[in-house]
């Protein structure tokens, strides 16, 4: 099979992974994209606060919608511009039961990103550096 000349099991197992990242990331996009436009914000009364600086912990601020409190994410910058007993514009998500804080510009870094080391793992660098080392030879 000539698959199996050009990438070995690991290599097809990496594609596969990234492959599968990407979509999700894809499918992330387009989901997010659909309820922004779909749903209309709704005016919450923010209960609490949880604002963290760091990037690697996640923010947010808590909502209640009946008995039930909602924890939506938001980054550093705009958590801290909702304090408790603050009004917040969040759009309900009725397939994840969740609240969704709308930014103007979705983060598509993670989507350029998969899709860059997609594209340079699906090159065959084993057949290339074995063709290569194979020409040095002859020579």
């Amino acid at each position: 099979m000539i698959i199996s000349k050009l990438y070995n099991k690991n290599h097809l197992f990496f594609i596969l992974f990234i492959f599968i990242g990407f979509i999700y990331s894809l499918y992330n996009y387009f989901n997010y994209q659909k309820i922004i436009n779909e749903y209309l914000p709704i005016e919450k009364v923010v209960i609490g606060q949880s604002c963290r600086a760091y990037t690697k912990l996640a923010s947010g601020v808590y909502i209640k919608n009946g008995n039930k409190v909602y924890n939506v994410k938001l980054d550093y910058g705009n958590c801290i511009k909702y304090p408790p007993n603050s009004k917040i514009y969040v759009i309900y998500d009725k397939q994840n039961d969740s609240y969704i804080y709308p930014v103007e510009e979705y983060n598509t870094g993670r989507i350029y990103f998969l899709g860059i080391i997609l594209l340079i793992s699906i090159i065959p660098w084993t057949y290339l550096l074995e063709f290569k080392n194979s020409n040095k030879g002859k020579k």
